[in-house]
């Protein structure tokens, strides 16, 4: 269809009912906030202005609209049925968590969306989507259909694309979607790429002890996701995350490893036999691409894993600009840490380093909940005849930005406690906001 090829970011816009369930398996960040009052307003205008950060620099930046929550079909499955108002308060004093998993705008993290592939690395030329089944977490598994629907409809009659629907929610196959993947290509970004999965170690990895946070993403569904989106062996790896870095509060791989074109950067307790895999890594890369790989690997000893779990510096996010330079944009915790800073000081002024510049952007709100610039974006390569084609109804430009800020201005509450759950006027306002959304639901 076409020989060049896009990256694109597509962010999901954090949703009127953000707030701090404590809900994440093995997010430190999340539990730590538990029940504090939260601010949807101020969380959805740093997203907005993540993404504006991302477009300024001419990189294609798409959005998603938020999910209704609460879920009342999901509130009902659980046996909560009648007046709505007694719904509320029925659940809430009966079951705070169940309640909380209602009203999550936990969909805010869109690299946990899916698990992309770009036409250009498939074998049968299309490119693909897996829709994660997330069922590792309550308040995320009722993500799953309703992101399938909103990229179903998103991606309808844009020629070589296909979306799968989610990966059976059984404990074999949760699945995280991108969150646990990354794609390596050449540097020009137009050859076929290398996936790395990343998933569960294996039982003789883990401690001998019993663990104290499971893996959120098992090996079958890695490799049932890498069938699906029609990868050739050579073009797939498999890696083991270690018990070490899950233990330590490292829940998804990019909060421990992350990547962009032919530069993977990662923590030194990222992988099971670290040094093997990254020989294993840099050999497949090479056989794919005919490229040396860019490695860095940060050692415990600048960066201790507590330090890159609380700063989120590996999720931050590379991209590639107008300008063919690599940029790193950070959350803001991580120009206030001397270990991270010192860390990014070091690679931009590295002139063999390709990172080129680097810009720390406040996300307070989602970083509490352990979600950083990485978090809240799914990247996908597709053809630059996308950019054209009706997904571009929601993609970023300044004017459509202007909208979105005006509409959460005026629909979103500033300030949020977890009272406000067990009031049908707030359950009401926030089904409103969503459907006073400035862009048609189906672009």
């Amino acid at each position: 269809m076409t020989d060049r090829w896009v990256e694109i970011q597509i962010d999901g816009l954090i949703g009127p009912t953000h707030h701090f369930g404590g809900l994440g398996v093995g997010n430190v960040a999340s539990q730590q906030s538990q029940w504090r009052m939260s601010h949807p307003r101020s969380a959805a205008l740093e997203g907005l202005a993540k993404m504006e950060q991302v477009a300024s620099l001419g990189v294609p930046q798409f959005f998603l609209p938020p999910l209704i929550r609460p879920d009342w079909q999901f509130l009902e499955q659980y046996g909560y049925r009648g007046e709505r108002s007694d719904i509320l308060k029925r659940c809430g004093d009966e079951n705070p968590q169940l309640l909380s998993a209602a009203y999550s705008s936990s969909f805010m993290w869109t690299a946990n969306a899916a698990t992309t592939a770009s036409g250009v690395d498939t074998r049968d030329g299309r490119s693909h989507a897996v829709i994660a089944n997330l069922c590792a977490s309550l308040h995320r598994g009722i993500e799953a259909r309703g992101r399938w629907q909103q990229l179903k409809d998103w991606t309808a009659g844009v020629e070589g694309i296909a979306i799968h629907e989610p990966l059976e929610s059984e404990s074999a196959l949760r699945d995280e979607g991108a969150a646990n993947h990354m794609r390596l290509c050449d540097s020009a970004g137009n050859l076929a790429g290398l996936h790395l999965f990343v998933h569960e170690p294996t039982a003789e990895n883990k401690q001998v002890n019993a663990p104290k946070f499971w893996s959120r993403q098992g090996k079958g569904a890695s490799e049932r996701v890498a069938d699906t989106l029609q990868l050739p062996f050579g073009g797939r790896l498999f890696l083991e995350q270690t018990q070490l870095a899950i233990d330590a509060g490292v829940f998804h791989n990019d909060v421990i490893a992350t990547s962009h074109r032919n530069l993977l950067v990662c923590h030194e307790d990222a992988f099971v036999d670290q040094q093997q895999s990254l020989s294993r890594i840099c050999d497949a890369f090479s056989r794919c691409t005919g490229e040396i790989l860019h490695v860095i690997e940060v050692p415990r000893s600048k960066l201790p894993l507590g330090e890159a779990v609380r700063t989120y510096l590996f999720n931050s996010q590379i991209v590639t600009g107008l300008d063919h330079r690599m940029h790193l944009i950070c959350p803001s915790q991580c120009s206030e840490s001397t270990a991270a800073r010192s860390l990014v000081d070091a690679w931009i002024a590295d002139p063999s380093n390709p990172i080129h510049d680097v810009t720390y952007v406040p996300l307070s709100e989602s970083m509490a909940n352990g979600g950083g610039p990485a978090c809240l974006r799914l990247r996908w390569t597709l053809p630059e005849l996308v950019l054209n084609s009706r997904m571009s109804a929601w993609r970023w430009t300044p004017e459509r930005g202007e909208q979105l800020r005006n509409w959460v201005e005026r629909y979103y509450v500033e300030r949020l406690s977890y009272a406000d759950f067990q009031r049908l006027e707030f359950a009401e306002q926030a089904t409103a906001t969503v459907a006073a959304f400035p862009f048609s639901s189906r672009p």
